[in-house]
């Protein structure tokens, strides 16, 4: 331990991070404070609290307090000192608790949704650790995934596959009271949140006159998820009252009559073709409505990971409108900490099954829609389905691909995780946690190649002789449609 400097401290005030009139107490050269973190590869994220926040659980849920932060971030591996001048962010910003598990007593590491604001407190968009300008941020602690990279794992195979995943950086936080007491908080990692805008979800703005004609068929973002919100957060699946329909954008409280009424009307319509007697046409069947390419990437991913969630929780859904395409696609990706071996209950841990059709008591209550069982009974789409997966399993999704990303991520935090499992008290070490995801990934990974159902004939070409430069042609023809 070393004793915490009053450098940092003049920073902060000299950056008008905090406000002369706050009644801060006793600076720390009175104070026998001790430094927890002094420097990291990672960038420093650094807190200065209110004075009525308590100490050791300093942040609500609801609303967002306005608190100093200051972002330290010399560069991609290089060293970052707690007494640099902050220079990836120096300002205020709005931060609440997230999430409902991670809020919990027993989960010592919180979850954060925060808003860059100016002097005012209004919203304003700033670039976080190098990502598009925004000013909404997620700030995700991974204390229920030690190998701290169940997330960034996905999000970074889903852009390698060619789509938008939010950005995720690693960072290592510490908090300071009004004492400038710090306390170190461990690894975190900044998150965009999945919204509409050119660098993110690029679809068309929707709104409050965009009643009528094509202006309103689209954009939307929308997902299935949990049915915990008030009635007009979203609606019920017609076919199954078990599958809840979220709005994401625009927003419940945004949305008008007729976009809502437009949106479950396109999905009432998709649902019905896909369960009538006509599903494999592709002009009356579900070929009218979906993105089936981007479904089957979608069930990929969700079948990897084999997420306790998988289908039923956090399945984002975009929609642009009728005139840039209109058919629903699937995605973004979203949530992963509950894959891939980390969560041990209803035989989720297993290598084997598939995830849609898993069931637990847990989450009982949120169905898998049906679609993911229906498409597979149309030997077009399980044709596309296997032929896809055998031009992923050379390229993106190669065994060795992934571990390759795996100890790349391991590199980049491995000093820093130190500090995170001896901030939790967690007994392990992320080299036994990478090698773990890598033990059960790769298992996961061989059963998927002897299941993945369908007969890939395109080009004349069955999924084994598929090389590169033929499945790329596939995936160009496919992309093309």
């Amino acid at each position: 331990m070393r004793n915490f400097t009053l450098v940092f401290i003049a920073l902060f005030f000299s950056l008008g991070l905090i406000k002369a009139q706050a009644p801060f107490g006793p600076l720390a050269s009175t104070q026998a404070v001790t430094l927890t973190l002094d420097s990291s590869k990672l960038p420093i994220v650094a807190l200065k609290l209110p004075f009525l926040l308590p100490a050791n659980d300093p942040i609500p849920d609801t609303p967002k307090v306005t608190v100093g932060m200051g972002i330290i971030n010399n560069g991609y591996n290089v060293m970052n000192h707690i007494t640099d001048v902050p220079n990836g962010y120096k300002g205020q910003i709005g931060i609440e608790k997230r999430g409902s598990i991670s809020q919990t007593s027993w989960f010592l590491q919180k979850s954060y949704g925060l808003e860059t604001r100016d002097i005012s407190g209004a919203d304003s968009d700033a670039v976080i650790l190098g990502m598009p300008i925004e000013h909404d941020w997620i700030l995700y602690g991974p204390y229920d995934d030690e190998s701290l990279m169940r997330n960034t794992l996905i999000y970074q195979l889903g852009r390698d596959m060619g789509y938008y995943t939010p950005r995720a950086k690693y960072c290592e936080v510490q908090f300071y009271n009004y004492l400038w007491q710090p306390d170190y908080r461990g690894i975190y990692i900044m998150m965009e949140k999945i919204k509409r805008d050119a660098n993110r979800v690029n679809i068309s703005k929707l709104t409050p006159i965009d009643n009528t004609g094509d202006d309103v068929t689209g954009g939307y973002i929308f997902a299935v998820d949990k049915n915990i919100w008030a009635n007009d957060s979203g609606w019920i699946s017609l076919k199954d009252a078990g599958v809840f329909f979220s709005y994401k954008y625009p927003k419940s409280d945004d949305i008008t009559i007729q976009q809502k009424n437009y949106l479950k009307a396109y999905v009432d319509s998709f649902e019905t073709a896909l369960q009538g007697p006509n599903f494999m046409s592709p002009t009356i069947g579900y070929k009218k409505y979906i993105d089936h390419n981007t479904f089957i990437d979608f069930f990929f991913m969700q079948e990897i990971s084999k997420s306790i969630d998988a289908f039923r929780r956090s399945a984002y859904l975009y929609k642009d409108k009728n005139s840039k395409g209109g058919k629903i696609k699937a995605g973004p990706l979203w949530d992963f900490n509950s894959a891939m071996y980390n969560v041990k209950l209803c035989a989720f841990e297993q290598d084997t099954g598939w995830a849609y059709k898993s069931t637990c008591w847990i989450n009982s209550a949120y169905h898998v829609p049906f679609w993911w069982g229906r498409l597979l009974q149309d030997s077009n789409y399980t044709k596309d389905l296997k032929c896809r997966w055998a031009q992923l399993r050379s390229t993106t999704l190669d065994t060795t691909h992934i571990f390759k990303i795996i100890d790349s991520i391991k590199t980049y935090v491995s000093d820093a995780s130190v500090r995170h499992f001896l901030r939790f008290d967690i007994n392990t070490n992320l080299q036994i946690q990478c090698d773990t995801l890598k033990w059960w990934l790769k298992k996961r990974l061989a059963w998927l190649d002897s299941k993945m159902p369908g007969l890939c004939t395109t080009i004349g070409l069955s999924e084994k002789k598929c090389s590169k430069i033929h499945c790329r042609h596939i995936q160009i023809q496919r992309r093309g449609n």
